[in-house]
């Protein structure tokens, strides 16, 4: 296997970082010997099956009342749902042990159990009884059997191959590791991650929350080849993926596009993972970028009562709340509901720079059969802000006559400026299983995103030579900014055997809308700003300058198809392809412009398994994003839209019983039919433009996320990312590093937490986040911003409470989250590949407590 991570490595030549590789495979190997120095990994002790437990099980369907025990007793219970359709049980009440109340609850229903070595439990039809098979509903035939499954002591769930228990016990597993073993992103299909042929990466719940990160630019540090360009006291959530910035069409919730998520900062109270495709994903999704898309998973319903709560007080004045409730709605838990609640008040390191939400999120499943569900989902979201722009580079970066610039240093208009927002979303999730090869999934949501009327915001425009004197801009927005979406997704799903091969087919149709209303705005000069001395309760100067408005349509219609095959056992082939049809359309005070695109989008892969636990894969991929409709050749023809290639090399592994996931990837990525200025000076002046700008992105990454020993985990990363301009007309661009990538990045995150002996409940974590220097733009007055290595630092107290207690609480949560433990002032980001700067946070202190029901 070492030999196979060197021969990778090998592939990616670059005379001026030789050590690339090494450091790869060095960190790789390194894991591998600890973990193997364990000789395999320890178990956590399996739940007594003599000591008596209290239990009130109702008389119900047999599939949820496993749920129930399951639950209650941490032991895995393992079963094919066609011995189980239609069993009902009469439940189990009273203290008993768990072996026993095992027997009561299988009474009359014609199966019996036996232990595994691993201390499950497997149920089988009982010896002399028929087994009489019912219809089932099936997962995937990627599925693996009873037999198969191991999964750590602390994840303890029950095996049901019906579509609907195997998602909620999945949605129950994000909260308790850092590893996912499926995606749905990569190909809307539940595909084991490690027979995709491109590279994904998943933050689970867990991650988020012994994290404590609110936003989204935050937790997904953790994924390489990711890098943000926003203060983290912004409204917006401006991202790199690997070179190149994910704008409004790379962000996806629950697979429907959400265009606004970007311009919203997307809080994490209601996230249940996020799942990170790397490369153009036009096959599947559309237009974009090609540096990847980000889909947001939400917390869905869940068949048993739980509820929580915690608080978070922080340094900034930072105040938050949360609520997490969840449960039936009936007897039968047919019905089941699940309400998040956040509420913030908050400053920041920045002056005037406040982080205020308030945001409720309701959604309801309704299990209209075993083979059909519903789900009804909503979400109100309100920010109420001052949005920071960057500071010079004399200060920051460089030398200034006056000394550094202080890190909470506003440019902006103080208590004048203010940047609210509010967004709401509605929407559905159908999906039927007609068969065990065939199902159908149809989901809608509409989003509308609005900007309070009289918004208004001041940025830098330069630094006078005196160092101290910064000339601002001024924007109103004098009436409401409304803008709505709407966003239809229909799939069908087949598992069939074609030429003694398995084939699982994707056929998919997909619409969409993003229409501004109204977007008016005025701007003018600002009263300068002394940065040493500044003085805030200067006026607004006057708007003299007219008022622009801006409207704008964009409507998508595509179709798609894509195919799994299973060549051999150990090889399997995906391909798709998908047609677009895009019309937009913009009116602004000036003109009215409207253009229609077209586009198909290939994908092609391969996945070779020489042993079970280890994939190689290859890909190709294409993606594309239409040209604006009001930039025109001189000749007054609409440009081509712009296309992107990648192709990609790497190998993932799941060992240990899955208990360590790695992805190794090496991947060149370019970015074609860019817009240049016109050669011709005069046409140049005029606005006018060429299509002949290339960029290429290329590099290796690393992601490995770990449970090392039951308590332990880790989650790190390392990402070589060489991104720069290939192609251009103004020459001195050509061979520029693209701004906001590191040539470097690695980071670290690992927790423990005791399992047993005194300090049973007690954790603790840390982590590194490393970056390489970093250009801050390609154009003029580009400056290299230093590297840093940022170190945070946690603890936690976790204690299951006795029943009775005064609190009525199951459990109560303790966390302390140090951010930048040392303290270290660096500039963390330009501001959108400009030459101004943002510091990033100093020492940041976050206590939690939490108590569980």
């Amino acid at each position: 296997m070492f030999g196979t991570i060197t021969t990778l490595c090998t592939r990616r030549q670059t005379q001026s970082r030789p050590g690339t590789c090494t450091s790869i495979h060095v960190l790789l190997c390194s894991l591998l010997l600890m973990l193997a120095s364990h000789g395999s990994f320890v178990h956590a002790q399996e739940p007594s099956s003599t000591v008596s437990r209290s239990f009130a099980i109702a008389p119900q369907p047999l599939s949820s009342a496993l749920l129930q025990f399951s639950d209650a007793t941490q032991i895995e219970v393992l079963f094919d749902a066609t011995i189980a359709r239609d069993l009902q049980t009469q439940g189990v009440s009273g203290d008993y042990a768990p072996e026993e109340a095992l027997r009561m609850l299988l009474q009359d229903t014609g199966l019996s159990y036996r232990t595994t070595s691993a201390g499950s439990v497997t149920l089988e039809q009982a010896a002399g009884l028929p087994i009489v098979p019912a219809p089932t509903v099936q997962s995937p035939p990627t599925e693996p059997t009873p037999q198969a499954v191991s999964r750590p002591a602390a994840q303890k769930s029950v095996k049901v191959p019906e579509i609907v228990v195997k998602d909620v016990r999945e949605r129950d597993d994000d909260a308790q590791t850092y590893i996912a073993e499926e995606s749905t992103t990569a190909t809307r299909t539940d595909t084991p991650i490690r027979d995709v042929p491109q590279s994904i990466q998943v933050i689970t719940r867990k991650v988020i929350e012994e994290q404590r990160t609110f936003r989204l630019q935050n937790t997904l540090e953790n994924v390489s080849g990711i890098n943000a360009t926003e203060s983290a006291a912004s409204l917006y959530d401006s991202l790199i993926i690997r070179g190149f910035s994910a704008t409004d069409r790379s962000y996806f919730r629950n697979g429907l596009l959400d265009p606004f998520a970007q311009f919203t900062a997307s809080d994490t109270y209601n996230i249940r993972r996020l799942e990170v495709l790397k490369g153009p994903a036009a096959v599947l999704y559309g237009q974009g970028d090609p540096g990847g898309v980000i889909n947001i998973v939400t917390n869905k319903p869940l068949p048993n009562a739980g509820y929580s709560a915690n608080v978070t007080l922080g340094n900034f004045n930072f105040y938050r709340s949360e609520l997490d409730a969840t449960g039936p709605l009936n007897a039968d838990k047919t019905v089941l509901y699940r309400l998040n609640v956040a509420g913030q008040k908050a400053g920041s390191f920045i002056d005037y720079a406040n982080r205020d939400l308030a945001a409720i999120a309701p959604s309801i499943t309704w299990l209209m059969s075993s083979r059909t569900t519903l789900t009804v989902e909503a979400d109100y979201l309100r920010r109420w802000s001052n949005d920071p722009y960057g500071l010079p580079a004399q200060g920051t970066i460089l030398p200034n006559l006056n000394g550094p610039i202080p890190r909470n240093r506003s440019v902006t208009l103080g208590d004048f400026s203010t940047f609210n927002r509010t967004s709401y979303r509605f929407g559905y999730d159908l999906t039927h299983q007609f068969n065990d090869k065939w199902s159908i999934r149809n989901a809608f949501r509409h989003t509308i995103v609005e900007d309070d009327k009289n918004n208004l915001y001041a940025g830098g425009f330069f630094l006078e030579p005196d160092e101290r004197t910064f000339q601002r801009f001024q924007v109103l927005q004098p009436a409401v900014a409304r803008r709505h979406a709407n966003s239809m997704v229909t799939n069908v799903v087949g598992h069939i055997r074609f030429l003694e091969m398995d084939h699982t087919l994707l056929t998919g149709v997909e619409l969409r809308q993003e229409k501004t209303d109204q977007f008016i705005f005025t701007s003018g000069s600002a009263p300068p700003l002394d940065l040493f001395a500044p003085n805030y309760s200067l006026s607004p100067l006057p708007f003299d300058g007219d008022r622009v408005s801006f409207q704008a349509d964009n409507k998508t219609a595509a179709f798609y198809v894509q195919d799994q095959i299973t060549l051999l056992p150990n090889l399997k082939f995906m391909g798709g392809l998908r047609f677009d049809y895009v019309h937009q359309s913009t009116q602004s005070t000036t003109a009215s412009h409207a253009s229609d695109n077209h586009a198909v989008s290939p994908r092609l892969g391969l996945v070779y398994q020489p042993i079970e636990p280890i994939s190689l894969y290859t890909s190709w991929t294409k993606g594309f994003q239409p040209s604006s409709p009001s930039s025109f050749n001189p000749n007054g023809n609409l440009f081509k839209p712009e296309r992107s290639t990648q192709y990609e090399v790497g190998m993932k592994t799941f060992l240990f019983d899955n208990r360590v996931s790695a992805t190794l990837a090496w991947f060149h990525l370019t970015r074609e039919n860019l817009l240049t200025p016109n050669p011709d000076p005069a046409l140049a002046l005029q606005g006018f433009s060429v299509q002949t700008g290339e960029q290429r992105s290329q590099g290796v990454e690393l992601d490995v996320t770990a449970q090392i020993t039951p308590g332990w985990n880790m989650i790190t990363g390392y990402a070589y990312t060489d991104a720069e301009v290939t192609k251009d007309n103004d020459l001195s661009l050509v061979a520029k590093r693209l701004a906001n990538v590191p040539y470097n990045k690695f980071t670290l995150w690992s927790t423990y937490h005791f399992q047993e002996g005194p300090l049973q409940g007690f954790g603790f974590g840390g982590g590194l986040f490393a970056y390489s220097s970093r250009n801050s733009t390609i154009f003029e007055g580009q400056v290299d911003m230093p590297g840093y290595i940022r170190a945070d630092a946690a603890l936690y107290y976790n204690r299951d409470l006795q029943k009775g207690n005064w609190l009525g609480a199951k459990g109560v949560n303790v966390a302390l989250n140090i951010r930048n433990l040392l303290d270290q002032r660096y500039v963390a980001t330009s501001y959108n590949g400009s030459s101004q700067f943002f510091f990033g946070e100093p020492r940041t202190v976050l206590a939690t407590v939490g108590l569980r029901f």
